[in-house]
Protein backbone atom coordinates (compact mmCIF):
# COMPACT_ATOMS: atom_id res chain seq x y z
CA UNK A 1 0.00 0.00 0.00
CA UNK A 2 2.72 2.38 0.99
CA UNK A 3 4.64 1.56 -2.19
CA UNK A 4 1.60 1.99 -4.43
CA UNK A 5 0.75 5.37 -2.83
CA UNK A 6 4.31 6.50 -3.40
CA UNK A 7 4.10 5.42 -7.00
CA UNK A 8 0.96 7.48 -7.56
CA UNK A 9 2.59 10.62 -6.06
CA UNK A 10 5.61 10.26 -8.33
CA UNK A 11 3.33 9.88 -11.38
CA UNK A 12 1.29 12.98 -10.49
CA UNK A 13 4.48 15.03 -10.01
CA UNK A 14 5.83 13.93 -13.39
CA UNK A 15 2.53 14.78 -15.16
CA UNK A 16 2.49 18.21 -13.58
CA UNK A 17 6.03 18.83 -14.77
CA UNK A 18 5.15 17.85 -18.32
CA UNK A 19 1.97 20.01 -18.52
CA UNK A 20 3.52 23.15 -17.06
CA UNK A 21 5.12 24.42 -20.33
CA UNK A 22 1.92 23.75 -22.32
CA UNK A 23 -0.31 25.86 -20.11
CA UNK A 24 2.26 28.53 -19.65
CA UNK A 25 1.17 30.07 -23.00
CA UNK A 26 -2.30 30.84 -21.61
CA UNK A 27 -0.93 33.52 -19.34
CA UNK A 28 -2.51 36.97 -19.79
CA UNK A 29 0.86 38.68 -19.58
CA UNK A 30 2.10 39.84 -23.03
CA UNK A 31 5.18 38.12 -24.33
CA UNK A 32 8.16 40.28 -24.73
CA UNK A 33 9.04 41.11 -28.43
CA UNK A 34 12.20 42.47 -29.97
CA UNK A 35 12.18 46.11 -31.22
CA UNK A 36 11.78 46.57 -35.03
CA UNK A 37 14.81 47.93 -36.88
CA UNK A 38 14.42 51.42 -38.43
CA UNK A 39 13.27 51.60 -42.10
CA UNK A 40 16.12 52.29 -44.58
CA UNK A 41 13.93 54.68 -46.67
CA UNK A 42 11.09 57.13 -46.08
CA UNK A 43 8.28 57.49 -48.69
CA UNK A 44 6.45 60.82 -48.62
CA UNK A 45 3.02 61.22 -50.23
CA UNK A 46 3.27 63.76 -53.06
CA UNK A 47 0.40 66.15 -53.76
CA UNK A 48 -1.94 65.06 -56.54
CA UNK A 49 -2.85 67.00 -59.67
CA UNK A 50 -6.00 68.40 -58.04
CA UNK A 51 -3.89 69.91 -55.23
CA UNK A 52 -1.87 72.10 -57.61
CA UNK A 53 -4.46 73.70 -59.86
CA UNK A 54 -6.38 76.26 -57.76
CA UNK A 55 -5.58 79.95 -58.28
CA UNK A 56 -7.09 82.57 -55.98
CA UNK A 57 -6.93 86.19 -57.08
CA UNK A 58 -7.43 89.36 -55.16
CA UNK A 59 -10.58 91.27 -56.28
CA UNK A 60 -8.52 94.08 -57.76
CA UNK A 61 -6.35 91.55 -59.69
CA UNK A 62 -9.42 89.85 -61.15
CA UNK A 63 -10.79 93.22 -62.21
CA UNK A 64 -7.49 94.24 -63.76
CA UNK A 65 -7.31 91.00 -65.78
CA UNK A 66 -10.90 91.50 -67.00
CA UNK A 67 -11.76 87.86 -66.38
CA UNK A 68 -14.73 86.67 -68.49
CA UNK A 69 -16.45 83.28 -68.28
CA UNK A 70 -18.82 81.18 -70.38
CA UNK A 71 -20.85 78.08 -69.50
CA UNK A 72 -20.13 74.56 -70.72
CA UNK A 73 -22.99 73.57 -73.04
CA UNK A 74 -24.22 70.32 -74.48
CA UNK A 75 -25.95 70.66 -77.81
CA UNK A 76 -25.88 69.30 -81.37
CA UNK A 77 -22.68 70.23 -83.21
CA UNK A 78 -21.12 69.25 -86.51
CA UNK A 79 -19.17 66.02 -86.36
CA UNK A 80 -15.68 65.61 -87.80
CA UNK A 81 -13.05 62.94 -88.40
CA UNK A 82 -9.31 63.68 -88.50
CA UNK A 83 -7.16 61.57 -90.84
CA UNK A 84 -3.84 61.77 -92.67
CA UNK A 85 -3.49 63.03 -96.24
CA UNK A 86 -0.80 63.57 -98.89
CA UNK A 87 -0.03 66.71 -100.90
CA UNK A 88 -0.18 66.02 -104.67
CA UNK A 89 0.15 68.15 -107.80
CA UNK A 90 -3.27 68.78 -109.40
CA UNK A 91 -3.74 67.12 -112.79
CA UNK A 92 -2.95 69.38 -115.74
CA UNK A 93 -0.62 71.62 -113.71
CA UNK A 94 2.67 69.91 -114.51
CA UNK A 95 4.33 70.69 -117.87
CA UNK A 96 7.17 68.71 -119.45
CA UNK A 97 9.63 70.49 -121.73
CA UNK A 98 11.40 68.35 -124.37
CA UNK A 99 14.28 69.03 -126.73
CA UNK A 100 12.90 70.31 -130.06
CA UNK A 101 16.13 69.47 -131.87
CA UNK A 102 19.21 67.32 -131.41
CA UNK A 103 21.87 69.36 -129.69
CA UNK A 104 23.90 70.14 -126.60
CA UNK A 105 22.27 71.49 -123.46
CA UNK A 106 24.05 74.35 -121.69
CA UNK A 107 23.16 76.64 -118.81
CA UNK A 108 21.04 79.57 -119.85
CA UNK A 109 22.88 82.85 -120.43
CA UNK A 110 26.01 81.52 -118.79
CA UNK A 111 24.35 81.09 -115.42
CA UNK A 112 24.41 78.14 -113.04
CA UNK A 113 22.62 74.94 -114.12
CA UNK A 114 19.10 74.72 -112.67
CA UNK A 115 18.21 72.18 -110.01
CA UNK A 116 14.91 70.70 -108.78
CA UNK A 117 13.06 72.99 -106.38
CA UNK A 118 14.04 76.20 -108.16
CA UNK A 119 11.10 78.65 -108.58
CA UNK A 120 10.69 79.83 -112.18
CA UNK A 121 8.56 82.41 -113.97
CA UNK A 122 6.68 81.93 -117.22
CA UNK A 123 9.02 82.59 -120.14
CA UNK A 124 12.19 82.30 -118.03
CA UNK A 125 15.03 80.57 -119.88
CA UNK A 126 15.96 77.43 -117.96
CA UNK A 127 18.41 75.88 -120.47
CA UNK A 128 19.87 76.82 -123.83
CA UNK A 129 20.09 74.21 -126.60
CA UNK A 130 23.00 74.40 -129.08
CA UNK A 131 21.89 72.49 -132.19
CA UNK A 132 24.38 69.97 -133.56
CA UNK A 133 25.25 70.67 -137.21
CA UNK A 134 27.64 69.12 -139.67
CA UNK A 135 31.29 69.35 -138.75
CA UNK A 136 32.36 70.85 -142.09
CA UNK A 137 29.73 73.54 -142.59
CA UNK A 138 27.33 75.70 -140.66
CA UNK A 139 24.17 74.55 -142.45
CA UNK A 140 21.95 71.55 -141.95
CA UNK A 141 22.56 68.43 -143.96
CA UNK A 142 19.58 67.01 -145.87
CA UNK A 143 18.98 64.44 -143.11
CA UNK A 144 19.19 67.12 -140.42
CA UNK A 145 16.85 69.33 -142.44
CA UNK A 146 14.33 66.47 -142.65
CA UNK A 147 14.54 65.87 -138.90
CA UNK A 148 14.16 69.57 -138.19
CA UNK A 149 11.17 69.95 -140.49
CA UNK A 150 9.56 66.86 -138.99
CA UNK A 151 9.96 68.20 -135.46
CA UNK A 152 8.66 71.62 -136.50
CA UNK A 153 5.61 70.07 -138.18
CA UNK A 154 4.93 68.08 -135.04
CA UNK A 155 5.08 71.20 -132.90
CA UNK A 156 2.78 73.03 -135.30
CA UNK A 157 0.30 70.16 -135.22
CA UNK A 158 0.29 70.13 -131.41
CA UNK A 159 -0.40 73.86 -131.40
CA UNK A 160 -3.27 73.56 -133.88
CA UNK A 161 -4.83 70.75 -131.82
CA UNK A 162 -4.39 72.54 -128.48
CA UNK A 163 -6.03 75.85 -129.47
CA UNK A 164 -9.55 74.54 -130.26
CA UNK A 165 -9.46 72.29 -127.18
CA UNK A 166 -8.65 75.29 -125.03
CA UNK A 167 -11.38 77.40 -126.62
CA UNK A 168 -13.93 74.63 -126.11
CA UNK A 169 -12.87 74.16 -122.47
CA UNK A 170 -13.18 77.91 -121.91
CA UNK A 171 -16.70 77.98 -123.38
CA UNK A 172 -17.73 74.97 -121.26
CA UNK A 173 -16.39 76.60 -118.09
CA UNK A 174 -18.27 79.85 -118.74
CA UNK A 175 -21.45 77.90 -119.45
CA UNK A 176 -21.13 75.80 -116.27
CA UNK A 177 -20.48 78.89 -114.15
CA UNK A 178 -23.61 80.52 -115.57
CA UNK A 179 -25.71 77.43 -114.82
CA UNK A 180 -24.25 77.24 -111.31
CA UNK A 181 -25.28 80.83 -110.58
CA UNK A 182 -28.83 79.89 -111.51
CA UNK A 183 -28.69 76.79 -109.31
CA UNK A 184 -29.25 74.39 -112.24
CA UNK A 185 -26.13 72.28 -111.59
CA UNK A 186 -24.06 71.20 -108.59
CA UNK A 187 -20.76 72.88 -107.62
CA UNK A 188 -18.95 69.63 -108.40
CA UNK A 189 -19.73 69.99 -112.10
CA UNK A 190 -18.21 73.49 -112.09
CA UNK A 191 -15.04 72.08 -110.49
CA UNK A 192 -14.80 69.40 -113.20
CA UNK A 193 -15.17 72.07 -115.91
CA UNK A 194 -12.50 74.22 -114.26
CA UNK A 195 -10.08 71.26 -114.07
CA UNK A 196 -10.64 70.56 -117.77
CA UNK A 197 -10.01 74.25 -118.54
CA UNK A 198 -6.75 74.26 -116.52
CA UNK A 199 -5.52 71.12 -118.25
CA UNK A 200 -6.35 72.50 -121.71
CA UNK A 201 -4.61 75.79 -120.87
CA UNK A 202 -1.46 73.99 -119.67
CA UNK A 203 -1.40 71.96 -122.91
CA UNK A 204 -1.81 75.10 -125.00
CA UNK A 205 0.95 76.94 -123.11
CA UNK A 206 3.35 74.05 -123.65
CA UNK A 207 2.49 73.85 -127.36
CA UNK A 208 2.91 77.61 -127.83
CA UNK A 209 6.25 77.53 -126.01
CA UNK A 210 7.55 74.73 -128.21
CA UNK A 211 6.34 76.44 -131.39
CA UNK A 212 7.99 79.73 -130.39
CA UNK A 213 11.29 77.88 -130.25
CA UNK A 214 10.93 76.84 -133.88
CA UNK A 215 9.93 80.36 -134.90
CA UNK A 216 13.21 81.62 -133.49
CA UNK A 217 15.27 78.64 -134.62
CA UNK A 218 16.08 79.93 -138.10
CA UNK A 219 18.43 82.87 -138.08
CA UNK A 220 17.25 86.10 -139.66
CA UNK A 221 17.95 86.65 -143.38
CA UNK A 222 16.32 85.65 -146.64
CA UNK A 223 19.41 84.47 -148.48
CA UNK A 224 20.03 80.86 -149.31
CA UNK A 225 23.24 80.85 -147.28
CA UNK A 226 21.45 81.86 -144.05
CA UNK A 227 18.27 79.85 -144.57
CA UNK A 228 19.57 76.75 -142.84
CA UNK A 229 21.61 78.27 -140.05
CA UNK A 230 20.37 77.54 -136.52
CA UNK A 231 20.71 79.90 -133.59
CA UNK A 232 20.94 78.78 -129.93
CA UNK A 233 17.49 77.82 -128.70
CA UNK A 234 16.41 79.12 -125.27
CA UNK A 235 14.28 76.53 -123.48
CA UNK A 236 11.80 78.46 -121.37
CA UNK A 237 9.45 77.63 -118.51
CA UNK A 238 5.86 77.31 -119.81
CA UNK A 239 4.27 78.69 -116.60
CA UNK A 240 4.99 80.13 -113.16
CA UNK A 241 5.89 77.26 -110.88
CA UNK A 242 8.67 75.11 -109.45
CA UNK A 243 11.10 72.78 -111.17
CA UNK A 244 10.18 69.34 -109.85
CA UNK A 245 12.37 67.33 -112.20
CA UNK A 246 15.56 68.08 -114.19
CA UNK A 247 16.52 65.16 -116.42
CA UNK A 248 19.73 66.51 -118.02
CA UNK A 249 22.99 68.17 -117.06
CA UNK A 250 24.77 71.10 -118.61
CA UNK A 251 27.01 69.96 -121.48
CA UNK A 252 24.97 66.84 -122.20
CA UNK A 253 24.04 65.97 -125.80
CA UNK A 254 20.38 65.04 -126.22
CA UNK A 255 18.37 63.77 -129.20
CA UNK A 256 15.22 65.50 -130.37
CA UNK A 257 12.23 64.71 -128.16
CA UNK A 258 14.24 64.00 -125.00
CA UNK A 259 12.61 65.13 -121.74
CA UNK A 260 14.65 68.00 -120.28
CA UNK A 261 12.76 69.33 -117.27
CA UNK A 262 9.31 69.53 -115.69
CA UNK A 263 7.58 72.55 -114.18
CA UNK A 264 4.66 72.20 -111.77
CA UNK A 265 2.23 74.86 -110.54
CA UNK A 266 1.99 74.41 -106.76
CA UNK A 267 -0.64 76.99 -105.91
CA UNK A 268 -3.17 75.63 -105.27
CA UNK A 269 -2.38 71.98 -104.48
CA UNK A 270 -4.54 68.91 -103.95
CA UNK A 271 -4.72 66.88 -100.74
CA UNK A 272 -5.31 63.15 -101.29
CA UNK A 273 -7.00 61.49 -98.30
CA UNK A 274 -7.25 57.66 -98.25
CA UNK A 275 -10.54 56.74 -96.53
CA UNK A 276 -11.70 53.26 -95.56
CA UNK A 277 -14.52 52.20 -97.86
CA UNK A 278 -16.86 51.70 -94.90
CA UNK A 279 -16.43 55.33 -93.81
CA UNK A 280 -16.84 57.07 -97.16
CA UNK A 281 -20.64 57.39 -96.80
CA UNK A 282 -20.20 59.10 -93.41
CA UNK A 283 -18.28 62.06 -94.92
CA UNK A 284 -20.20 65.12 -96.11
CA UNK A 285 -18.82 65.99 -99.60
CA UNK A 286 -20.49 69.43 -99.69
CA UNK A 287 -18.60 70.89 -96.71
CA UNK A 288 -15.04 72.17 -96.56
CA UNK A 289 -12.34 70.23 -94.75
CA UNK A 290 -9.47 71.70 -92.69
CA UNK A 291 -5.79 70.97 -93.39
CA UNK A 292 -3.01 71.37 -90.83
CA UNK A 293 0.20 69.78 -89.59
CA UNK A 294 0.26 66.28 -88.16
CA UNK A 295 1.48 67.57 -84.77
CA UNK A 296 -0.74 70.66 -84.61
CA UNK A 297 -3.37 70.95 -81.88
CA UNK A 298 -6.98 70.69 -83.12
CA UNK A 299 -8.10 73.89 -84.81
CA UNK A 300 -4.66 75.52 -84.91
CA UNK A 301 -2.87 76.63 -88.07
CA UNK A 302 -5.41 75.05 -90.38
CA UNK A 303 -6.35 76.02 -93.92
CA UNK A 304 -9.78 75.50 -95.50
CA UNK A 305 -9.85 72.85 -98.20
CA UNK A 306 -12.59 72.51 -100.82
CA UNK A 307 -13.73 69.09 -102.02
CA UNK A 308 -12.92 68.52 -105.71
CA UNK A 309 -13.76 65.81 -108.21
CA UNK A 310 -10.83 64.48 -110.23
CA UNK A 311 -9.60 61.15 -111.61
CA UNK A 312 -10.95 58.42 -109.27
CA UNK A 313 -8.34 56.34 -107.44
CA UNK A 314 -8.30 53.66 -104.75
CA UNK A 315 -6.02 51.12 -103.05
CA UNK A 316 -7.40 47.56 -103.05
CA UNK A 317 -4.72 46.29 -100.65
CA UNK A 318 -5.58 48.89 -98.01
CA UNK A 319 -9.33 48.78 -98.81
CA UNK A 320 -9.42 52.55 -99.20
CA UNK A 321 -10.75 55.09 -101.67
CA UNK A 322 -9.14 58.48 -102.24
CA UNK A 323 -10.89 61.78 -101.59
CA UNK A 324 -9.38 64.98 -102.97
CA UNK A 325 -9.43 68.51 -101.55
CA UNK A 326 -8.02 71.74 -102.97
CA UNK A 327 -6.13 74.14 -100.70
CA UNK A 328 -4.30 77.39 -101.44
CA UNK A 329 -0.52 77.38 -101.14
CA UNK A 330 0.56 81.01 -101.50
CA UNK A 331 3.42 80.61 -99.04
CA UNK A 332 4.68 77.42 -100.70
CA UNK A 333 4.86 75.48 -97.42
CA UNK A 334 2.86 72.56 -98.78
CA UNK A 335 5.10 70.35 -100.91
CA UNK A 336 4.27 67.35 -103.13
CA UNK A 337 4.43 64.17 -101.07
CA UNK A 338 4.13 65.98 -97.72
CA UNK A 339 1.99 64.27 -95.07
CA UNK A 340 -0.64 66.50 -93.43
CA UNK A 341 -3.58 66.17 -91.06
CA UNK A 342 -7.05 66.60 -92.56
CA UNK A 343 -10.25 67.14 -90.53
CA UNK A 344 -13.13 65.78 -92.61
CA UNK A 345 -16.73 66.93 -91.97
CA UNK A 346 -19.22 64.14 -91.27
CA UNK A 347 -22.90 64.03 -92.07
CA UNK A 348 -25.37 64.91 -89.31
CA UNK A 349 -24.86 66.41 -85.87
CA UNK A 350 -24.22 64.86 -82.45
CA UNK A 351 -24.83 65.94 -78.84
CA UNK A 352 -21.47 67.00 -77.43
CA UNK A 353 -19.91 69.23 -74.80
CA UNK A 354 -19.02 72.62 -76.27
CA UNK A 355 -16.87 75.46 -74.90
CA UNK A 356 -15.42 78.58 -76.55
CA UNK A 357 -12.08 77.73 -78.12
CA UNK A 358 -10.63 80.79 -76.37
CA UNK A 359 -10.95 78.91 -73.06
CA UNK A 360 -8.63 76.06 -74.16
CA UNK A 361 -5.01 76.13 -73.01
CA UNK A 362 -2.25 73.69 -73.98
CA UNK A 363 0.69 72.68 -71.82
CA UNK A 364 4.19 71.73 -72.93
CA UNK A 365 3.17 68.11 -73.59
CA UNK A 366 0.09 69.02 -75.65
CA UNK A 367 -2.43 68.44 -72.84
CA UNK A 368 -5.58 70.59 -73.01
CA UNK A 369 -6.94 72.49 -69.98
CA UNK A 370 -9.64 74.96 -68.96
CA UNK A 371 -10.03 77.09 -65.84
CA UNK A 372 -13.25 76.48 -63.92
CA UNK A 373 -14.79 79.37 -61.98
CA UNK A 374 -15.12 78.11 -58.38
CA UNK A 375 -16.48 81.41 -57.00
CA UNK A 376 -14.91 83.76 -54.48
CA UNK A 377 -12.18 84.76 -56.97
CA UNK A 378 -10.90 81.17 -57.14
CA UNK A 379 -10.26 79.33 -60.41
CA UNK A 380 -9.36 75.66 -60.77
CA UNK A 381 -7.56 74.18 -63.74
CA UNK A 382 -9.31 71.13 -65.18
CA UNK A 383 -8.07 68.73 -67.83
CA UNK A 384 -10.19 68.33 -70.99
CA UNK A 385 -9.91 66.30 -74.19
CA UNK A 386 -10.60 68.27 -77.40
CA UNK A 387 -12.23 66.13 -80.09
CA UNK A 388 -12.28 68.77 -82.84
CA UNK A 389 -12.81 72.47 -83.43
CA UNK A 390 -15.74 74.02 -85.30
CA UNK A 391 -15.17 77.71 -85.95
CA UNK A 392 -14.81 79.56 -82.63
CA UNK A 393 -15.97 76.55 -80.55
CA UNK A 394 -14.17 73.48 -79.26
CA UNK A 395 -16.03 70.16 -79.11
CA UNK A 396 -14.93 68.13 -76.08
CA UNK A 397 -14.69 64.38 -75.79
CA UNK A 398 -14.11 64.82 -72.03
CA UNK A 399 -14.69 67.89 -69.90
CA UNK A 400 -16.56 69.52 -67.00
CA UNK A 401 -20.26 68.95 -66.48
CA UNK A 402 -22.87 71.02 -68.27
CA UNK A 403 -23.37 74.48 -66.77
CA UNK A 404 -19.87 74.80 -65.36
CA UNK A 405 -18.47 78.24 -66.10
CA UNK A 406 -15.00 78.32 -67.62
CA UNK A 407 -12.69 81.28 -68.15
CA UNK A 408 -12.42 82.69 -71.68
CA UNK A 409 -10.82 86.15 -71.42
CA UNK A 410 -7.87 86.03 -69.06
CA UNK A 411 -7.27 82.26 -69.23
CA UNK A 412 -3.72 82.70 -70.48
CA UNK A 413 -2.98 85.17 -67.65
CA UNK A 414 -4.23 82.64 -65.08
CA UNK A 415 -2.02 80.00 -66.65
CA UNK A 416 0.98 82.31 -66.29
CA UNK A 417 0.03 83.21 -62.73
CA UNK A 418 -0.17 79.56 -61.68
CA UNK A 419 3.29 78.74 -63.02
CA UNK A 420 4.87 82.00 -61.82
CA UNK A 421 5.18 83.33 -65.34
CA UNK A 422 3.25 86.57 -64.82
CA UNK A 423 4.36 89.78 -63.17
Amino acid sequence: MVRSEMTRRVARAAAAALLAPAFGGCSTKPASTAAKPPSPAAVAKLPGEADLVAVTLKPEAEKRLAIATAPVEKRPVARALTMGGDVVVPPGRASIVSAPQTGTVVASEGGAPPSPGLPVKKGQAVFTLLPILSADRAVLTPVERINFEDARNGAEGQLKAARPQFEQAKVNLERMEGLARKGDISPAQVVDARNAYNQAKATLDAAEGRWSIFEKALASGAGAEDAGKLAPLPLRAPADGVLINVAVQAGQQVPAGSVLFEVAVLDPVYIKVPVFVGEEDLIDPDKDAAVGGLADAPGRKTKPAKAVHTTPSANPLATTVDLYYEVENHDGKLRPGQRVGVTLPLKGDAESLVVPYASILYDLNGGAWVYEDMGKHTFARRRVVVDHVVGPEAVLALGPKVGTRVVTDGAAELFGTEFAGSK
